[in-house]
């Protein structure tokens, strides 16, 4: 049985992949590390949203915990056309060599199974980033399971996020809605 270690992005992107990838016969343990997620406040949901996830699906998950907003503006070009693959290649390189360093077989991301990523990017940042930390990269289409890990996720009551995590996407997300932060806004304009 293969060793994998997963890279987790969120609990919604776990459920369906998790269950494929065990069918499999692989021997799956998360990794939680995404200094991408802000702001902080999201970055804890998420992460408490994983441990929710582990309390009703039992799997082995180290948790890097630490906030990463200095990590994550140091090594992405944010200002850049290619910050999203900045981004992968920080997350990916991170679980790639942690895998390596705790004698996994192989390692793989959650990232794949969203539609909502960059699917053929995070492909081709993973296959380098095999070769560079050399161990292999275990790649999966499973987009094909987002509808059924939406289902698990809202049956199990998991938080589902909005934007992809980091305060760009967020901006991106939400610059364009006419809500207003308070409800009371409308009464005390007129």
């Amino acid at each position: 049985m293969e060793n994998l270690l997963l890279h987790i992005c969120c609990a919604g992107c776990l459920c369906a992949p998790l269950e494929e990838l065990r069918k499999e016969g692989l021997h799956v343990h998360g990794y939680f590390y995404n200094p991408n997620i802000h702001p902080l406040l999201e970055f804890r949901r998420r992460l408490k949203a994983v441990r929710i996830f582990q309390e009703s699906d039992p799997i082995k998950v180290n948790y890097c915990e630490e906030y990463g907003l200095s990590e994550y503006l140091d090594e992405v070009d944010y200002k850049g056309d290619n910050r999203c693959g900045d981004c992968y290649r920080l997350r990916l390189s991170v679980t790639a060599r942690y895998a390596k360093d705790q004698g996994f077989d192989a390692f793989c991301s959650t990232l794949l199974f969203s539609e909502h990523q960059d699917h053929e990017q995070v492909k081709r940042i993973g296959c380098q980033v095999s070769e560079q930390v050399g161990i292999p990269f275990e790649y999966r289409d499973y987009r094909h399971l987002c509808d059924c890990s939406r289902k698990i996720a809202s049956k199990k009551m998991l938080y589902k996020q909005s934007y992809c995590g980091c305060i760009f996407s967020e901006f991106e997300r939400y610059k364009d809605t006419t809500r207003h932060v308070y409800e009371g806004w409308k009464i005390e304009k007129q």
